[in-house]
């Protein structure tokens, strides 16, 4: 039996936007070959990078990957496939991934056509509905699922037993069978086997994704599933049902080292959603890295999480010290909000006073700090955005990235959205994550996008005038200069900085 796992194209309307390796593909190809060995040939067409180095404008939009139907099918006639799975994880990629399918069913009408991923997983039973051309969606957590349905269609037991699927039943009625526990011991699933995946690609193009970054090649690590916190614009929630599962760290460490070695990566960027959830797991997180000599990387690397972390579980100060020996080098808080109401609203543990706490520490420590910041919720007004901005500039943030709140499928926000009937009536394809399409009950999505817009642009100046007091310039900048390598990497953060704003007002030009 042959399985082909594929990872889309993008449609986008920024060149700057990309995507990293596809993990989750790399995870369910690995455990499948584990698990059946030569019972069966597993292979991933990563459509993505075959084609993302020279995308090609179609409309107002740009193609990243190949999205060629001719091209497509003769790489899987190569692959000779019984069963093809889709990933739909992002809703914003969703037309992307169905228009595969749709591909993949013309082309081989007998083939199987499996969806899963996050957006697939929370709008399963519609997707089912509309589309003829999916056959199976595999909800929530995809390993074991997804090797009982290939069981199934072997024939070893009948479909509908397997659970965590949605499926059509005889009747040509959707059906969604009960849901899969989540896997209790992560360390049962092997080590993400890069081989399926052409390394090189993402080698030399990640760093384009995760901005800022101070070494290259990066590769991504995930250390963790879940988390158990219920912010209202976060669908991890319903994904992975509020429960946090690490991996045993002796596994961690193989892979980072594996990485190191094999592939010559020298930054590994964590995609957990709560990395710090366990502090004595951090501890020795770091620890293992530290060198008792340097005091540094023993491997050399840097490290940095991409989901920020939580100022609650992060003011620690024996914590944030480890973390910077260890190779951490950039601590991002997501703060949010400035408003008192609108952190109720979001239901997230924030208090204000200790972020600013934090990001002193952290200045001093050595860190380039900054944290992510959220406009635009439903019933935000203008003066309360205006808290939230005004924090920022008031902080001693080194950067601030300022978002317009997308009420995503599966989340709370989108709930809120749709009862208040402010949630726009279709998925805008390729759209920003900056941006944001839907107006609030005191403000429209333009003049969001203009205060988002305006709060970005202005904050290179800010921080430029901000560094030429001395006061400032002696506890917030000075004490990230300690090594020849951190001059290097401040010149770059200058660099790019500048390279983006002379992008923006291009921009605004044309």
């Amino acid at each position: 039996m042959n399985i082909v796992l594929i990872h889309p194209y993008i449609i986008v309307r920024d060149l700057d936007i990309n995507m990293s390796e596809p993990l989750g593909l790399v995870s369910l190809a690995t455990y499948l070959k584990t698990v059946f060995k030569d019972e069966i040939n597993i292979s991933i067409l990563d459509l993505y990078a075959m084609g993302a180095e020279n995308p090609t404008l179609e409309g107002d939009r740009y193609v990243k990957g190949t999205n060629d139907k001719t091209q497509i099918k003769t790489e899987l006639d190569k692959l000779k496939p019984d069963i093809i799975g889709i990933t739909c994880c992002f809703t914003g990629y969703f037309g992307e991934a169905l228009e595969i399918a749709a591909t993949v069913k013309q082309l081989y009408p007998s083939v199987h056509t499996v969806m899963g991923g996050a957006h697939a997983t929370l709008e399963a039973r519609s997707i089912m509905r509309d589309n003829s051309f999916v056959d199976f969606i595999v909800c929530y957590e995809g390993e074991i699922t997804l090797e009982k349905l290939v069981r199934a269609i072997r024939g070893e037991f009948p479909v509908e037993s397997v659970d965590g699927l949605c499926l059509r039943a005889a009747d040509n009625s959707v059906v969604q069978t009960s849901s899969r526990k989540m896997i209790a011991d992560l360390d049962i699933l092997p080590i993400p086997d890069r081989k399926f995946i052409n390394m090189e690609f993402y080698k030399k193009y990640n760093h384009k994704l995760f901005n800022f970054s101070r070494k290259k090649p990066i590769a991504t690590v995930m250390t963790s599933r879940g988390c158990p916190y219920k912010c209202v614009y976060c669908c991890s929630k319903n994904v992975w049902k509020r429960k946090y599962r690490p991996r045993g760290l002796k596994q961690v460490f193989q892979e980072i080292e594996m990485l190191v070695s094999e592939y010559g990566i020298r930054e590994i960027c964590l995609l957990d959603d709560q990395f710090i959830m366990k502090k004595e797991r951090i501890y020795e997180f770091c620890d293992y890295f530290i060198d008792p000599d340097t005091q540094s990387n023993k491997l050399g690397i840097a490290l940095s999480n991409i989901a920020g972390i939580s100022a609650w579980l992060a003011d620690d100060d024996i914590l944030l010290d480890k973390m910077r020996k260890a190779g951490f080098y950039k601590m991002t808080v997501p703060i949010e909000t400035g408003n008192a109401e609108t952190i109720k609203f979001i239901k997230k543990p924030i208090d204000l006073e200790q972020i600013s706490r934090l990001v002193t520490k952290a200045n001093k420590l050595g860190y380039w700090t900054g944290a992510f910041f959220i406009i635009g919720f439903p019933y935000e007004t203008k003066e309360q955005i205006k808290e939230t901005v005004d924090f920022a500039y008031n902080s001693e943030l080194d950067f601030a990235h300022f978002f317009v709140a997308q009420p995503y499928i599966g989340t709370e926000l989108y709930d809120i959205v749709q009862q208040e009937k402010i949630l726009g009536t279709e998925i805008v394809q390729g759209k920003s994550i900056f941006y944001g399409c839907n107006d609030t009950l005191n403000m429209t999505s333009k003049e969001l996008n203009e205060i988002q817009a305006k709060a970005s642009k202005g904050w290179i100046m800010h921080k430029f005038f901000f560094y030429l007091k001395p006061k400032n310039f002696l506890n917030s900048l000075w004490p990230k200069f300690k090594t020849l390598a951190d001059l290097r990497y401040s010149f770059s953060v200058f660099l790019m900085l500048m390279g983006r704003n002379i992008k923006e007002m291009f921009k605004k030009n044309s």
